[in-house]
């Protein structure tokens, strides 16, 4: 069968995407912005992970010991967090 014979067997406005799904363009559309938010809400729990080790460092007694420097940087990664 002929892509051209399989064309006729679907929906007006609908087509076909590389991986063989029959949808049309709003389908799509709905289905990347729900991988999309998905993705994010992933992202969103690891950055809050990452934001709870870090303040969760000022607490250690070894963060006495660090430098000017290195908590100048210390401070400049946790706005870095709370901003992400």
């Amino acid at each position: 069968m002929s892509s051209s014979e399989r064309s006729d067997d679907r929906p007006a406005g609908s087509s076909t995407s590389d991986d063989g799904r029959n949808e049309t363009p709003m389908e799509r559309a709905d289905r990347q912005w729900s991988e999309l938010l998905q993705e994010l809400r992933v992202a969103q729990t690891g950055v809050q992970i990452l934001f709870g080790f870090l303040l969760a460092v000022v607490f250690q007694p070894r963060f006495s010991d660090l430098g000017s420097v290195d908590r100048t940087i210390y401070v400049v990664t946790v706005f870095c967090g709370a901003a992400a």
